[in-house]
């Protein structure tokens, strides 16, 4: 009877470590709001400020038909990138200095009402570290600090 025991305990707590193990969080997450204005006005808003010369993004596309928009943005100050991500590096690299830093900001935008849009800016963080001729690249996780400010750069109530 042991051993029946044995043999279906077994593959089971195997199968729920193994989930366990699967699930993992993603590294970009979109930050979603509401912007009450209609989609052709955010978008055009949204297309002003990523070629807007102070906002220091360049716009790589904006696609009116799927209402979509990519930018980018790459940076040198440090104090900028440490508030808007995080970028987890192993313990050699704790002590690399950041050279650079991308940010590939993409906005989705989708009719809530008519009078009304539904807007989702995700970033995907990429920072290069070096120290000497050691350089690394590092995939940074977003503090939602950067996604928030271009959302209220839109007409987005903060909170809401």
């Amino acid at each position: 009877m042991k051993l029946r025991a044995t043999w279906i305990i077994t593959p089971l707590l195997l199968f729920i470590l193994a989930s366990a193990y699967a699930i993992e969080t993603p590294r970009i997450v979109p930050r979603v709001q509401e912007i009450p204005k209609p989609i052709g006005e955010v978008f055009v808003t949204f297309k002003k400020y990523f070629t807007d010369a102070s906002s220091h993004f360049a716009l790589v596309s904006a696609d009116e038909r799927t209402h979509t928009l990519v930018a980018k943005q790459t940076t040198t100050d440090d104090l900028s990138w440490r508030h808007w991500a995080f970028c987890e590096t192993g313990p050699v690299q704790m002590i690399y200095k950041l050279q650079d830093g991308t940010v590939t900001i993409t906005v989705k935008l989708e009719r809530s009402t008519p009078h009304s849009t539904l807007a989702s800016v995700s970033a995907d963080f990429q920072g290069r570290y070096a120290l000497g001729g050691n350089q690394n690249t590092v995939a940074c996780t977003s503090k939602f600090t950067l996604e928030d400010s271009i959302l209220a750069a839109a007409g987005a109530v903060p909170g809401k």
